[in-house]
Formats: C-alpha cells, sequence, structure tokens
C-alpha cells in the first residue's frame, strides 16, 4: 500500500507531466508547421539559387549614321552624312545565381542576381540598300544604290551582369526583372563599318528589362528588351561608336 507522500509525489507528478504535454504541443505543431514551409519552400518551383538558360537575339539600330569630316581649301567644315540601316544578331546561353535572399517592400520586394552572358554567335548585318549622303558644306545630297550587303561576325562575353528580380513571393509565376552589366565584343572584322580605322575589339555597356514565365516545374520562357551601347573606348584610330541599339530576346530557362 502506497504511503501518502508516495501518492502525494504522484499526483503532482502526473499534473506536471500533464501541464508540461500541454505547453509541448504546441512547440512541437509550430516546429513541425516550420520544418513543413522550409521544405515547401525548398522544393517550391520557383525558388530556386541557380539559372541556366539559352536565348537568341535580333535587334537594330536607330538612327544610325555614318559621318565623315573634312576642311575645304577655303578653311569651310565640310560632312558628308549617311544613314544607314545595320541589323544585329546573336545567340547564346547564360547563367546566374541568387546573391540575396528576400528583401524590399511591396512593388520593389525581390532578389538580386549575379549573371555571366555568352554569345558565341554575333552578327551585325548591313543588308543591300540605297543611302543618301548628305553634303553640309554645299547642302546636297547623292544616292548610292550599290552599298551592302557587308556581315561582320563575332563572339561577346557579359562577366559583368547584375539583375534584380522582382519577386513578392516563392510561388511567383510571372517573374519580371530589370538588368544593368557590361562586356566585351569581338569581331572578324573592324567594327563599326566607318569611314577611317575602327577596332576589332569594343565594349558593352548595357541594360535591359524582361520577365520570366514559368510553365513547367523549374523551367521558364524569358523574354526581354536590351540596350547596348557598342564602344572601342579609343583603342581604333577612329571611335564612332553605336550610341545604342535595341535588341529584342527570347529564351527558355531550366532553374535549380
Amino acid at each position: 500500500m502506497l504511503t501518502r507522500p508516495l501518492r502525494y509525489f504522484l499526483r503532482r507528478s502526473a499534473w506536471l507531466t500533464l501541464l508540461f504535454s500541454l505547453t509541448l504541443i504546441p512547440s512541437l505543431s509550430s516546429a513541425q508547421q516550420k520544418q513543413s514551409d522550409n521544405q515547401n519552400a525548398q522544393n517550391d518551383v520557383r525558388d530556386p539559387y541557380w539559372q541556366f538558360g539559352l536565348f537568341a537575339a535580333g535587334g537594330f539600330v536607330p538612327n544610325y549614321y555614318i559621318r565623315q569630316s573634312e576642311t575645304l581649301t577655303n578653311g569651310q567644315a565640310d560632312t558628308l552624312t549617311s544613314n544607314i540601316q545595320l541589323d544585329l544578331w546573336s545567340a547564346g546561353f547564360l547563367g546566374g545565381r541568387m546573391i540575396t535572399g528576400f528583401h524590399g517592400s511591396k512593388l520593389f520586394r525581390g532578389r538580386t542576381e549575379a549573371m555571366l552572358e555568352v554569345i558565341p554567335f554575333w552578327l551585325a548585318q548591313y543588308p543591300h540598300q540605297t543611302i543618301t549622303i548628305t553634303n553640309s558644306a554645299y547642302g546636297t545630297q547623292e544616292t548610292n544604290p550599290n552599298f551592302g550587303p557587308v556581315d561582320k561576325y563575332g563572339a561577346s562575353i557579359t562577366p559583368f551582369l547584375i539583375r534584380y528580380n522582382f519577386q513578392h513571393q516563392a510561388s511567383s509565376r510571372i517573374l519580371p526583372w530589370t538588368q544593368l552589366g557590361g562586356g566585351l565584343l569581338w569581331t572578324n572584322h573592324k567594327f563599326p563599318y566607318e569611314v577611317g580605322s575602327t577596332s576589332v575589339i569594343n565594349f558593352t555597356p548595357q541594360g535591359g528589362i524582361g520577365f520570366s514565365t514559368f510553365l513547367r516545374r523549374r523551367q521558364s520562357i524569358d523574354l526581354a528588351l536590351k540596350i547596348i551601347h557598342i564602344s572601342s573606348a579609343g583603342l581604333g584610330d577612329n571611335n564612332p561608336g553605336i550610341n545604342y541599339s535595341l535588341q529584342f530576346s527570347a529564351g527558355y530557362s531550366w532553374w535549380k
């Protein structure tokens, strides 16, 4: 038969065990829910850290002019201006990694991604065209119907490319983004076409906007508009550069 102190101890132990269990159940439930949320975040198709993709792009150079200036015998400056059509085509692949977690608020919530673009195929195409040459000194115009076609091939790499993905939550199916970067362009002939010596090496500071649409598990279609400046930074005797080109790209990415 149990003594009175022993019965008292057992009753107190039973109550303490019950109270401890009641306080522990919410904690266990919360821990399980947190673990489940973390697992769901890891398994979510749009919460990866790596991006790998392929893309193709095409575009043009608006208001592209070739100018040649010289001084006449009477000391008056003479400038010949030619308006020329120039189309740009490229194809390559990209890789990126998220370097920040979700941050920001409201419309600016998202993640920052460091990227690399490699373009093994790059083509500048001057199609067959009729150009008009304007002489500033005499105010005359001449047409040259025999210009083009002229093709210049090259390759490009953009090792510095920072993209900000506007992503409110991991389950977002549409991922808008904006990016800034700078790269290097090599061409098989001096570019751009110009009167005077230019360069086979050019720099490509650029910016762009676009979005990725997730259609399958960890796979997306990517559409973008890029504005790219092309300049040799004085590497050639003549540096006309291309102030800006508009390029539209479409691609497909795999996320991990």
